[in-house]
């Protein structure tokens, strides 16, 4: 096997380690909630609920979380098959992804400390 069918095989495996994962992660907050995940998120992104975090959050966050799910929305609307586009463009994506990541983290932390 040569080193680009090899280095292949390994992104498929890893592919599959990173997807089983987040089966397992779906699998547990639909233990925890009764609930499937797709109607769970779309109970999370309701506008009712938008108005009670409105409510709860402090603006600062509330402006932050707003902020990512549009560029979160944006993002998904761009890209319906990340395996064919460009590999810059892949790059840029997966770049933009880990900072909408990153940025939720912080979000999710600093509502934690309150």
């Amino acid at each position: 096997m040569s080193s680009y069918e090899n280095k292949t095989w390994k992104i498929v495996v890893e592919i599959l380690k990173v997807y089983a994962q987040m089966l397992n992660n779906i699998a547990d907050l639909e233990e925890a909630t009764g609930k499937r995940f797709d109607e769970y998120l779309k109970e999370l992104l309701t506008p009712a609920r938008f108005v009670e975090l409105y409510e709860k959050m402090p603006p600062d966050i509330y402006g932050e979380l707003m902020a990512l799910l549009f560029r979160l929305a944006t993002l998904s609307s761009i890209v319906q098959n990340p395996i064919i586009l460009p590999t810059d463009e892949k790059r840029r994506i997966a770049s933009e992804i880990l900072k909408i990541s990153e940025s939720l983290e912080k979000i999710i932390l600093k509502l934690g400390a309150r």
